[in-house]
């Protein structure tokens, strides 16, 4: 039915407890991270026809979340996943476009809490291709490593950095 809620444990997993619903019906598949000031922050995928990314924030550890806001970026209804960097800038990896197939993949970068995007760069842009399902981490050095489901038939790992984003495309 597309309704969210979010499963929180404190004990490794040994209890749960879910929260009240974000309340918005048609999201799917939240990324969720913690912002610098202790904030949860989300991001979903929308079926609505906004054919947008929805943003959401709570206060009190993910028990409640706000009215799920459009965010300016298009996606096709795919997984993406969100990541604070260590500088406290926002990072997104993302199907870009309004419609499949998902042959673009792109990162982008906001250094206003996810609000307004400064700065995005393609990790793949292939007419025909098939790119799904990203994930993303910050290592110790900084560097960031990205993984995604690459034609259905492989997962790639690319490996680049916040000054690479930063240049554009």
């Amino acid at each position: 039915y597309g309704i969210v809620a979010m499963a929180i444990t404190k004990d490794g997993g040994d209890s749960w407890t879910i929260s009240d619903a974000v309340p918005l019906a048609g999201l799917e598949q939240p990324s969720v991270a913690e912002a610098p000031d202790g904030r949860l922050v989300a991001f979903f995928r929308s079926a609505d026809d906004e054919v947008r990314i929805r943003r959401s924030e709570s206060t009190d550890g993910g028990m409640t979340w706000s009215e799920p806001t459009l965010t300016e970026l298009v996606h096709p209804f795919s997984g993406l996943e969100i990541l604070y960097l260590k500088n406290g800038h926002l990072l997104l990896i993302y199907n870009d476009q309004k419609e499949s197939p998902r042959d673009r993949l792109a990162i982008s970068l906001s250094d206003d809490d996810g609000r307004t995007w400064k700065w995005t760069r393609h990790l793949e842009n292939t007419a025909g291709s098939r790119f799904d399902y990203p994930s993303i981490v910050e290592a110790a050095d900084g560097s960031l490593h990205a993984t995604y489901s690459y034609n259905l038939k492989t997962v790639k790992h690319v490996h680049f950095n916040e000054a690479w984003v930063q240049q554009g495309d």
